[in-house]
């Protein structure tokens, strides 16, 4: 037996308000990152290699490096995505797939129009793999809350005949 997923209606009114501000905040910070005209790591990148390099000298394996950092980033950055869109309404197939359109438009955006910037098949797959992450965890939260109690017909008010 497939169970439903609980709409949002279950959120109460305040709480969806605010949801949807950390989300728009969210949204911006998403877009000034994926937009800013040179990668943002780039003033730290020389610390994060040293960092790494002293890690490795004090037993890190040698595979985990730079490179699985930024992969690892990619995909916590858009597990948010996945969680605001399912929490504020959009269902679990659609959410998933804005937030694949929204990773492959940024990296689109970051090919044609920031020549500082690299776009990567890999970001859009680390993204995607965030958005998939918080549209689970948004499902799991859903699935927890109480069913809602059905008022009895007297409670509902007058009715048309």
């Amino acid at each position: 037996m497939v169970q439903r997923i609980p709409r949002t209606s279950a959120l109460r009114p305040r709480m969806r308000r605010a949801l949807a501000a950390v989300a728009a905040l969210y949204l911006v910070g998403v877009a000034l990152v994926v937009l800013w005209p040179s990668p943002v790591d780039r003033p730290e990148a020389g610390t994060i290699r040293a960092v790494f390099l002293w890690l490795h000298a004090h037993g890190l394996p040698r595979w985990l490096g730079y490179a699985q950092l930024e992969w690892t980033s990619n995909v916590v950055f858009f597990v948010p995505f996945g969680l605001f869109a399912v929490l504020l309404g959009v269902r679990p197939w659609g959410a998933l797939l804005a937030g694949v359109a929204a990773s492959a438009a940024a990296e689109t955006a970051q090919a044609l129009f920031l020549p500082e910037r690299t776009a990567s098949l890999m970001d859009i797959l680390a993204n995607s793999l965030g958005t998939l992450v918080g549209v689970v965890a948004a499902v799991l939260v859903l699935r927890r809350q109480p069913a809602p109690v059905p008022q009895p017909a007297s409670d509902r008010g007058p009715t048309a005949s």
